[in-house]
């Protein structure tokens, strides 16, 4: 049996701690994406960014309303920025270790690739640079001072865990409710879905447990499994999609069409095969 949760002090106390840690993440990695613009940077970047929102989405209704807007929009931007690089880089290590017709070996489509992701790396350095960094830190440090128990007031009817468990029964039951149909195979609309709704309840665990000071680790590590693996299936969706702006020759854009038609059955395959050893039945933790 778990001890009872922190008391209201707390668990302010440890969210503050968390929102910073999560916001001088992202800071860290936006300088290693400066500075070196790999791969798994740049992959990190966008990872954080997307928690960094997660947290700010879970406080929203206690933060100050005009700084807290300002956050939200500067982050989404940078989150979108660095989508196109990261599906490019993993474009690349994909049609290279399955290699369609010697399309990997073919100057023109890895002239084209190089090039996409020059002009797209700039873009990506243009928005680093633009992000107001030093506005949005303020911005939140003065968000951080004020979350306490007269915002949590303010914002909400109850208590903070009161609030926790209303949330997390929310993404639970959204996330049960687009289970429906994400075997079938012309689905990637319901998966796409329940692959966004199982990043959020993976988030709200991730930054919930060191709050609460509870173990998640099983509900974790299974939903990691099925993130993990609709992920990859949407990243089937953007390599077609990358793979019209390319244009290689006509017989390599075959092979590859056929390689990405074969990798999707395979993963919708393994996930059918997951959803029937490991029911996605994450017992609520609240």
């Amino acid at each position: 049996m778990q001890s009872p949760w922190p008391d209201s002090a707390t668990i302010l106390e440890r969210s503050r701690a968390v929102f910073l840690a999560q916001w001088q993440e992202l800071l860290r990695l936006r300088r290693a994406v400066l500075k070196t613009s790999d791969l798994n940077s740049i992959h990190d970047l966008r990872v954080a960014s997307r928690r960094f929102r997660a947290a700010l989405e879970l406080f929203y209704p206690f933060l100050l309303r005009g700084k807290r807007a300002d956050l939200r929009k500067g982050v989404r931007k940078l989150t979108q920025a660095l989508g196109v690089l990261r599906n490019i880089d993993e474009a690349a290590l994909f049609f290279a270790s399955h290699d369609p017709a010697g399309m990997s070996a073919d100057r023109s489509f890895r002239t084209a690739l190089a090039k996409l992701r020059s002009r797209e790396l700039q873009r990506v350095h243009a928005c680093l640079k633009a992000f107001a960094h030093r506005r949005l830190d303020r911005a939140l440090r003065k968000i951080v001072s004020t979350l306490d128990e007269a915002a949590i007031a303010a914002g909400y009817s109850s208590s903070i865990q009161a609030y926790f468990s209303e949330t997390a029964a929310g993404k639970q039951q959204s996330t049960q409710q687009l289970l429906a149909g994400t075997t079938i195979p012309g689905h990637r609309t319901s998966r796409h879905s329940l692959r966004i709704a199982i990043k959020k309840w993976r988030y709200f665990l991730e930054i919930t447990a060191p709050i609460l000071d509870r173990d998640y680790t099983p509900s974790l590590e299974l939903l990691k499994e099925y993130q993990s693996l609709l992920g990859r299936m949407n990243d089937i969706a953007e390599f077609e999609t990358l793979l019209k702006k390319l244009k290689p020759p006509r017989s390599a854009r075959h092979a590859a069409e056929g390689v990405l038609q074969t990798e999707d059955a395979y993963l919708l395959e393994n996930f059918t095969e997951l959803t029937r050893r490991k029911p996605l039945a994450v017992n609520s933790p609240f």
